[in-house]
C-alpha cells in the first residue's frame, strides 16, 4: 500500500502537516481510524497532495475524481495529455475508460430483458448470425458473466496479422469471433472481450440501434452524462495513449461493447451513484454473479469484492481506468490515465484510503481493489 507515500506528502506540505495536528515535526499519517474523522476540506487537501506526489507531471498522466451520493466532491489531475504539444491533463480531459465500459453494455442487456425483448437464457445465436456451433448453446447470461468459454478475439486478430494499431472495425472483430470455432476447455469464469462484443451486437439486433446510439438515447442523455461510445476517438480534449516507454500507442480497433466509451473521471464517478439509488441499475445486476476463484464475483460487467465494494479496472493501449464503488454505495472513486508508467493504482489506493477507509481487525485500512483486468 501507499501509506508511507501519503505520509511523505504530509511531511512535505506544511498545510497538510498542520491539519494532521503537528507543529515543526510532522508525524506519520495514520491510515485507519484517524481518516474516518477527517473533514471534507482536509480530504480534499490530502487528495490534491496525493495526485501531485504520486503522478509524474512531466509524463503521461492521470485524472481522478471522487463522488459522494452522486455529487463530485473532489477532482484533480496532473501529467501530459499530448507529449508532442505539451498539452496537460486536466480534470476536463477525456479518456477511453477501456474495460470499465462493460458495465454499460451489461446494463443495456438488462434493460432489454426488463422490456421483455430478450432473456438472459437465450442462446446468442438467436440474435447473432454466422456463429459456430457454440452459438446454439452459449447463452447471453454466460456472455455477461464470462462463463461462455468463447476465446478472446485478440488472439485471432493477432494470428491474422492485425496489430493493435491496424484498422479493425466492429464488423471485422465480429468476423474474427465467428472464426473461433472451438470453445476453451474447462468450465467456470474465464474473462474474454469477445463476450461483450457479442452482447453489443445483441443490443443492436434486438433494439434496432447500434450500441453507441442505444447508450446515448437510453443512458447517457437521460442521466445528463457527458459520455460517448466512440472507440479510438481523436479530439483535442481526449488524452493520447502512451506505452510504458512513453511512445505513442494509437489503436485502430473500433469495435465496441468491451470498451470504447470516452469521458472524464467526474462523469464516470457521477454514474457510480446508479449503484446506490439509480433507476437503471437494479437488483438484477447481481443475479447470477459468478465466483472468479479469487473471493470476487463477476456480476453484470462489475466485480463484487469480498468486502461488498464494486470494482472494475480497464486497460486499452496506454489507457488505464480504475472504478470503485464503496460497500455502502455512498462513494465512487475513479482514476483514468493515459500511460502505463503512470502511477494509476497508487493514486487509486491513496484516494480510497482518504475517502473510503475501511478498517481491518488490526486497525489498518483495507486497500481498494486494484487487480488489473486484462485488457
Amino acid at each position: 500500500m501507499h501509506t508511507s507515500r501519503l505520509a511523505s506528502v504530509v511531511a512535505c506540505l506544511s498545510a497538510l502537516a498542520l491539519l494532521a495536528g503537528c507543529a515543526a515535526t510532522p508525524p506519520t499519517l495514520t491510515i485507519g481510524p484517524r481518516l474516518h474523522s477527517l473533514s471534507t476540506d482536509k480530504r480534499i487537501l490530502l487528495s490534491d497532495a496525493a495526485v501531485t506526489e504520486l503522478v509524474d507531471a512531466e509524463r503521461p498522466g492521470c485524472s481522478g475524481a471522487v463522488a459522494v451520493r452522486g455529487e463530485v466532491v473532489w477532482a484533480g489531475a496532473t501529467g501530459i495529455a499530448d507529449l508532442a504539444t505539451g498539452t496537460p491533463v486536466t480534470t476536463e480531459t477525456r479518456f477511453d475508460m477501456a474495460s470499465v465500459a462493460k458495465q454499460f453494455t451489461a446494463t443495456a442487456i438488462l434493460m432489454l430483458q426488463r422490456d421483455g425483448a430478450l432473456s438472459l437464457a437465450d442462446p446468442v445465436g438467436r440474435y447473432v448470425d454466422g456463429l459456430p456451433a457454440w452459438g446454439r448453446t452459449v447463452t447471453l447470461d454466460q456472455l455477461m458473466h464470462h462463463t461462455s468459454r468463447v476465446p478472446d478475439y485478440w488472439s485471432e486478430l493477432d494470428e491474422d496479422g492485425i496489430g493493435f494499431s491496424d484498422p479493425a472495425d466492429h464488423g471485422r472483430v465480429l468476423d474474427a469471433i465467428r472464426e473461433l470455432t472451438r470453445l476453451e476447455t474447462g468450465s467456470g469464469y474465464s474473462y474474454s472481450n469477445s463476450n461483450y462484443v457479442l452482447l453489443a451486437e445483441v443490443v443492436a439486433r434486438v433494439s434496432g440501434q447500434a450500441l453507441p446510439a442505444f447508450l446515448a438515447e437510453r443512458i447517457f442523455t437521460p442521466l445528463g452524462l457527458d459520455m460517448e461510445l466512440s472507440p479510438s476517438l481523436v479530439a483535442p480534449d481526449v488524452a493520447l495513449s502512451y506505452d510504458d516507454t512513453d511512445q505513442f500507442q494509437p489503436s485502430g480497433w473500433t469495435a465496441y461493447g468491451a470498451f470504447g466509451i470516452i469521458t472524464t473521471p467526474s462523469e464516470l464517478a457521477r454514474w457510480g451513484d446508479q449503484y446506490r439509488a439509480g433507476d437503471l441499475i437494479q437488483d438484477d445486476f447481481a443475479v447470477g454473479a459468478v465466483d472468479e476463484g479469487t473471493g470476487e464475483f463477476y456480476a453484470a460487467g462489475m466485480d463484487i469484492e469480498a468486502d461488498g465494494s464494486l470494482n472494475h479496472n480497464g486497460r486499452l493501449g496506454g489507457y488505464i481506468t480504475t472504478f470503485t464503488v464503496s460497500a455502502d454505495r455512498e462513494t465512487t472513486i475513479v482514476v483514468m490515465c493515459n500511460g502505463h508508467a503512470a502511477n494509476r493504482f497508487g493514486l487509486a489506493d491513496a484516494l480510497w484510503q482518504i475517502w473510503a477507509p475501511t478498517e481491518d481487525a488490526d486497525g489498518s485500512a483495507t486497500p481498494a481493489p486494484t487487480e488489473t483486468v486484462s485488457p
